[in-house]
């Protein structure tokens, strides 16, 4: 169950919103509908039911039952969204409290849209990913748990990304995550073998001498260097998250500034706080992260605020 028990308000969703609906759709308030997940269509008869699927990871058994929620209640078809999110189109106002406590059983329940904290996206990450530096999947549920559908003056994308390589395309949410390692060098084990030099796709680490060395100006902490090194040459000196802020696409799509590199996790759950804190009081409503950024300024006192 999402705890927002630091945060001052919240709003109701899933079976809440399902069980309090209006009987008569002429006293539907479409707005509040659609902070829950339930998206009304250019054809007002039916909505689209947006789910929430923190990383977007589903069993083969979720799957299958979304499939046939979609098939009973919608037209056969289900939308993958951007954000790994599924929406169920074409299903009849009538029918939202039959497919919200359906979805619930299933532990895919309705999810967030309008302004508060999203479905929170992820790359696959560690175990299975070779280029990861974390668990992706298993930090997205705790992010979940503690920030999903805390309302907000505006909507706030959060993305997890295990490595450097971004695939969850975390320079373009509004909080990015990124699993970084900074490598360190133990000169007296090097055989000059240079697989630390193949390995890095920034021409960041040379062999002088018979000893490796990194520069750190090139270098993105993608950590590849210490898992090619075999004789211990390399190590792991830090590791943690770098936390981005104020990205986002749309119609002006901006990249995220570089807030803070290893971050322990206790520190990202207070930047992530800090950041919603931040929203609360002194965004507008309707205002993007990035925007508000721009207008206080990414100055120390902001950045003392944040971390």
């Amino acid at each position: 169950m999402t705890d927002h028990s630091n945060f001052e308000d919240s709003e109701p969703h899933g079976i809440a919103v399902a069980e309090e609906m209006p009987r008569d759709k002429g006293k539907v308030d479409h707005e509040e509908l659609k902070k829950s997940g339930y998206i009304f269509q250019r054809d007002a008869e039916y909505f689209t039911v947006r789910l929430r699927i923190p990383g977007g990871t589903l069993s083969s058994d979720q799957i299958a039952v979304i499939g046939e929620i979609a098939r009973k209640y919608g037209r056969g078809t289900v939308h993958l969204t951007i954000r790994q999110g599924v929406e169920i189109p074409w299903v009849s106002f009538v029918k939202l409290g039959e497919v919200t406590k359906a979805l619930d059983k299933v532990g895919t329940p309705p999810g967030s849209c309008g302004p508060r904290v999203r479905n929170i996206s992820a790359c696959v990450g560690l175990p299975t990913c070779t280029h990861a530096n974390i668990d992706s999947q298993a930090l997205v549920k705790r992010l979940d748990e503690r920030f999903f559908d805390v309302v907000l003056p505006t909507k706030l994308k959060i993305a997890v990304a295990g490595c450097p390589n971004s695939c969850s395309n975390p320079w373009i949410n509004d909080i990015g995550i990124i699993g970084c390692i900074k490598p360190g060098v133990v000169p007296e084990k090097c055989n000059g073998c240079g697989a630390c030099v193949r390995v890095c796709r920034e021409s960041a680490v040379e062999i002088t001498n018979g000893t490796p060395r990194i520069d750190s100006a090139k270098c993105l902490y993608c950590g590849e260097c210490t898992r090619a090194c075999m004789t211990g040459a390399i190590t792991v000196e830090k590791e943690g998250y770098s936390i981005l802020i104020g990205g986002n696409t749309g119609r002006h799509p901006r990249f995220a500034y570089r807030l803070v590199d290893f971050a322990d996790e206790e520190k990202l759950f207070r930047v992530i706080e800090n950041c919603i804190r931040l929203l609360k009081e002194e965004g507008k409503r309707g205002e993007r992260f990035s925007r508000l950024i721009e207008r206080l300024g990414l100055v120390e006192a902001i950045k003392k605020r944040l971390l």
